[in-house]
C-alpha cells in the first residue's frame, strides 16, 4: 500500500483544490521557501496520525487566508493494498478500473471547519471513506496501519534516543517483532541468556527484594515497630516489594525499555556525538521500526540538517535504496533545501512545489524522454541542482556566460541573487534536456518558473575563418570542402537564416522556456561587436600579459585593429585570441566582470546600450 495522491483545499496556501501525485517509493519535495512543502507533510500526518502518538492542533492559521468560514478538505488515496490490508479496510474500499482491470483503492476524506455558533469558535473534524467521501470511517484498528513516522525539521534527535517515560526509543523498540521472546520464569540451572526481557525484569526484581541487606533492614524496621511503637498483640509485618511487579507483561516491558539510552561511541571512546550523527542515528532507528511492516510511511523534513556533504550523499542513497526494495514496502516523502541531495536523487522521484502547486518530474508529467533522464542523472550535479529552488533560471553553454552574466545583471540593477535567479552552465551539451525539465506534458498547466536559454548562433562572418582559424583561408574558395563550421555565405538568403534560427529555438523553446540566440556569432564576438571591444581587450591583456607589458601589448592590439576596415573584422580579431592564442575564456570573463562593475556601476544605461540585445532581453525576462 502506498499514498498515491493527496488533494488539498483551503489548507494554508492551497486555497483552490490541488492534487499532489506521489511515487510508491521515494518522493523528494523541492522548491523555494513558503512554496507549500511543509503544508503537504503536515496534511498527511494530520489525516493519518503519527507513530509517536503526537497530536496536531488545528489553528486558524491552517485555514487559507485565516478565513474561519472555510472548510479544510484533505483527501488521501491509497493504492496497491495487500490482501491483509484490503481485509482491514474492507468496508471502506473503492474499486476503480484501469486498462480493463479492476483494482481496490482506499480514499480517506478528512474535513475540518469552525463551529462559529460557539464562543470562542471551535474546530470540528470528520473522516470518511469512498471516492466521494460518502463511505464509513475506518476502524481505529485499521487506522493504526496508516500511521506515519514523522521526523520534524531541526529535530532534537539526541533527546529522542535517550531514556525516559514514553521515550521515542522505547516506542521504536516496542515495535520490534518477537522482542520478548524467551523463557519468562527463572530456574537455577538455566542459561540466563534464554530469559525473556520480562523474565530478566522479574528476576531482577526478585533479587532486589531478597537482597540480604534489604532483608536485614526490614527486620530492623519490624523490631523497632514491634518493640517501641505497637501495642502488645498487634500483628504487623513488613517487606520490601519492587513496584510494578503486578502489572501486565506489556507494561513491564515498556518500563524496562524506557530505561534504555542509545549511546554512540566516537573514536573508540564514549561521549556525546554531534547533532549530525544523532540525526542519522535517529533516522536509522525509525527505519528499523518500519522494516517489518507490510506498508510504512516515513515523512522527513530537511534530512540534511547538521549533516556534512559526504554524509548527505550517503544518507539519500540509503533512503533511495530502502524505498526501492520490494521486500520493504516503504514510502518515503521528504522535503529538502539541499542542492546536493537533489543532485543524487533520481529525477523521477523529485516533485517541484511552486506557489502551492506540485509539478512531479516523473515521465508521465514532463516532456523528457527516457534517454533524457539517463543523461540528466549523470550530469545534474550539485552546481546545477540549485535550479530546483530558483524563482527563475538562466541556462548557458559556457563558463564565460556563467561568470559574466550575474555581474552584468547586477550592474543593470537586476541582481540575480536579489531576484532568486540561478545560472546553470551545461558546458555546451544538453541544453535541450535541461530545458525540458521545466516543460510539462500538459501544456495547459505550465510550470510557473521562467527559464532563459542563452545559446550561440554559431554562424561565422565570412571574414572570420581567415582571422580566427587559419590565415590561408583568404577567400571562401580556399575553405575546406568538408568542415564543421558554417559562415554567412552558407546561408545566403533570409529564409535560410530564419530556418537555422528556428532549428535552434526548437531544441528548447516551449511554455515558460524561451531561447535567446546571439545576434551574430558567439557570446564573446557579439560583446566585441556591440560596443564592449575596448573593455574586452583590456580583460584579454590582463589575462595574457604581465603588468609591466600590458600597456605596450594593448597598444599593439589597437594598432592591429586599425588595420581592419569593417567592424566584423575587428570583432573577429578580438575573438581570435580565444581560437588562435589559447586565451582562457573563463579567465577573461572574470577580468571583464571586474572591469564592467568598476566602470559602469554608476552608469547602467550606458552599459545596456553597449550590450547585445539578446542578453538584455534574457536578463529582463527572468527578472
Amino acid at each position: 500500500m502506498y499514498l498515491k495522491s493527496l488533494q488539498l483545499q483551503n489548507f494554508r496556501g492551497f486555497r483552490n483544490s490541488q492534487i499532489i501525485e506521489f511515487n510508491d517509493g521515494l518522493n523528494v519535495l523541492v522548491g523555494e521557501n513558503d512554496s507549500g512543502k511543509s503544508a503537504i507533510i503536515d496534511a498527511i500526518r494530520i489525516v493519518l496520525g503519527a507513530t509517536d502518538q503526537s497530536w496536531y492542533r488545528i489553528e486558524l492559521s491552517d485555514f487559507s487566508n485565516e478565513d474561519n468560514n472555510l472548510e479544510i478538505k484533505i483527501v488521501c488515496k491509497f493504492c496497491d493494498l495487500t490482501a491483509d490490508e484490503q481485509a482491514a479496510f474492507l468496508e471502506c474500499l473503492s474499486y476503480e478500473t484501469e486498462d480493463a482491470e479492476q483494482f481496490a483503492c482506499l480514499y480517506l476524506h478528512w474535513t475540518c471547519k469552525y463551529l462559529l455558533n460557539f464562543s470562542p469558535p471551535r474546530t470540528s473534524t470528520s473522516i470518511s471513506s469512498g471516492i466521494k467521501g460518502d463511505g464509513q470511517a475506518p476502524t481505529s484498528e485499521a487506522r493504526e496501519l496508516l500511521r506515519v513516522t514523522y521526523l520534524r525539521p531541526l529535530r532534537d534527535a539526541y533527546s529522542n534516543m535517550q531514556s525516559g517515560r514514553n521515550s521515542r526509543l522505547s516506542q521504536i523498540m516496542m515495535g520490534i517483532p518477537d522482542l520478548n521472546q524467551g523463557t519468562a520464569d527463572y530456574t537455577p540451572d538455566m542459561d540466563l541468556h534464554s530469559l525473556s526481557l520480562t523474565g530478566i525484569a522479574d528476576l531482577t526484581n526478585k533479587l532486589l527484594a531478597d537482597h540480604p541487606t534489604l532483608k536485614n533492614t526490614n527486620r530492623d524496621i519490624v523490631s523497632i515497630l514491634t518493640d517501641k511503637m505497637l501495642l502488645k498483640g498487634d500483628g504487623v509485618t513488613t517487606s520490601f516489594e519492587v513496584s510494578g511487579t503486578d502489572v501486565t507483561e506489556a507494561k513491564k516491558l515498556s518500563a524496562l525499555l524506557e530505561k534504555l539510552d542509545l549511546s554512540a561511541q566516537k573514536d573508540a571512546g564514549k561521549g556525546r556525538v554531534g547533532l549530525g550523527t544523532s540525526n542519522i542515528l535517529s533516522m536509522a532507528c525509525e527505519l528499523l521500526l518500519s522494516r517489518d511492516l507490510e506498508s510504512s510511511f516515513l515523512l522527513i523534513e530537511e534530512p540534511e540538517a547538521h549533516i556534512h556533504a559526504q554524509r548527505q550523499l550517503r544518507l539519500i542513497q540509503s533512503l533511495q535504496d530502502s524505498a526501492s526494495k520490494t521486500e520493504y514496502n516503504h514510502q518515503i516523502i521528504l522535503t529538502t533545501h539541499s542542492p546536493l541531495l537533489a543532485s543524487v536523487v533520481k529525477l523521477e522521484n523529485i516533485i517541484i512545489i511552486k506557489t502551492a502547486k506540485s509539478y512531479p518530474l516523473s515521465s508521465n508529467y514532463t516532456n523528457l524522454e527516457k534517454d533524457d533522464y539517463a543523461f540528466l542523472e549523470c550530469y545534474l550535479d550539485a552546481t546545477k541542482s540549485n535550479l530546483f529552488f530558483a524563482k527563475g533560471i538562466v541556462i548557458v553553454e559556457g563558463a564565460s556566460e556563467e561568470l559574466l552574466l550575474p555581474t552584468i545583471a547586477k550592474v543593470l540593477n537586476r541582481d540575480f541573487t536579489e531576484h532568486g535567479i540561478s545560472v546553470v552552465n551545461v558546458r555546451g551539451v544538453g541544453l535541450r534536456r535541461y530545458a525540458k525539465i521545466f516543460q510539462r506534458s500538459d501544456a495547459q498547466n505550465p510550470l510557473d518558473i521562467k527559464v532563459a536559454c542563452i545559446t550561440d548562433r554559431d554562424i561565422m562572418p565570412d571574414c572570420a575563418p581567415r582571422i580566427c582559424l587559419d590565415n590561408k583561408y583568404i577567400h571562401k574558395t580556399q575553405w575546406p570542402t568538408r568542415r564543421r563550421w558554417k559562415t554567412e555565405s552558407d546561408l545566403p538568403t533570409q529564409a535560410d537564416k530564419e530556418e537555422h534560427l528556428s532549428k535552434i529555438k526548437e531544441r528548447a523553446d516551449g511554455q515558460n522556456v524561451k531561447t535567446f540566440i546571439s545576434t551574430n556569432w558567439t557570446f564573446e564576438y557579439d560583446l566585441a561587436l556591440s560596443g564592449l571591444a575596448d573593455d574586452l581587450i583590456e580583460a584579454i591583456v590582463n589575462v595574457k600579459y604581465a603588468p609591466a607589458n600590458r600597456e605596450s601589448e594593448k597598444a599593439d592590439i589597437t594598432t592591429t585593429l586599425g588595420g581592419f576596415e569593417s567592424a566584423e573584422e575587428k570583432a573577429s580579431y578580438i575573438y581570435s585570441f580565444f581560437t588562435m592564442h589559447s586565451t582562457s575564456k573563463a579567465e577573461v570573463a572574470q577580468q571583464l566582470a571586474a572591469i564592467l562593475e568598476r566602470k559602469y556601476k554608476d552608469d547602467p544605461q550606458n552599459l545596456e546600450r553597449k550590450l547585445p540585445l539578446y542578453l538584455v532581453d534574457a536578463i529582463k525576462y527572468v527578472t
